[in-house]
């Protein structure tokens, strides 16, 4: 044979050899397993969703956090709980003790009262009737408390309704929270006020005891005067 024969048969040989190597490497390439393709298919729908839901939990955390960065404008709801009349309608117990003058307005609304319904004026050194006085000055200045603590209660009631009524339209969770501790706050100086009107009651009551307790010893001083001026006279 010859060497240009040999040279022939090795090619057609290796072309031989080629197709069947393709051949066998295409069949490999189109042969899968239906149940892993379907598995990998399911695993990735589920890790899809899981992103998508860890997006929407991280949306709905950034809009939480701006609305509480958000001011509420919680403070300008309600100014009628701030002013003066409402917030320190109360004396202090010094002053509660004291002279009309020391109550400021409310010395001058307890000064009117007492003026409207006076109808004696005690001589000087009648000593019965400056305590007939003062007590008369004592029950104006409690029906003025009475007063003032009356119209402070209905307008603190007006302003916690105002902050009650605006929960529920309220435009973000700060403005919610701002509006709860503003009305704990409210109930907070409801409960301290309650205390101190306590704490006048008993300072009312204390002053009846001692003015009662005067008229006692007065009247007893009256007996012992006289008791005395019969024994003179033997």
């Amino acid at each position: 044979m010859t060497l240009k024969s040999k040279l022939a048969r090795l090619s057609v040989a290796a072309a031989g050899a080629l197709v069947l190597s393709t051949s066998s490497a295409q069949a490999a390439m189109i042969v899968y397993d239906p149940t892993s393709y379907a598995k990998l298919i399911e695993q990735a729908r589920t890790a899809l969703g899981q992103l998508e839901e860890l997006k929407a939990q991280v949306v709905q955390g950034k809009a939480l956090l701006d609305s509480l960065n958000t001011p509420s404008g919680v403070a300008a709801l309600a100014a009628e709980l701030d002013v003066p009349g409402v917030r320190e309608v109360l004396p202090t117990l010094q002053q509660f003790s004291g002279d009309l003058d020391d109550l400021g307005a409310l010395g001058e609304r307890a000064a009117s009262i007492r003026q409207a319904g006076r109808l004696h004026t005690p001589a000087k050194g009648d000593l019965a009737g400056q305590d007939l006085d003062a007590a008369g000055d004592r029950a104006a200045r409690d029906l003025a408390v009475g007063e003032a603590v009356a119209a402070a209660g209905e307008r603190r009631l007006a302003g916690l309704r105002t902050l009650q009524a605006a929960i529920d339209p309220a435009p973000n969770a700060r403005a919610v929270l701002d509006l709860q501790a503003r009305i704990g706050a409210e109930q907070a100086v409801i409960a301290n006020e309650q205390m101190r009107l306590q704490g006048l009651a008993m300072a009312q009551a204390a002053e009846a005891r001692l003015q009662t307790q005067r008229e006692r010893e007065r009247a007893a001083a009256r007996r012992a005067a006289r008791l005395e001026r019969f024994r003179e006279g033997f």
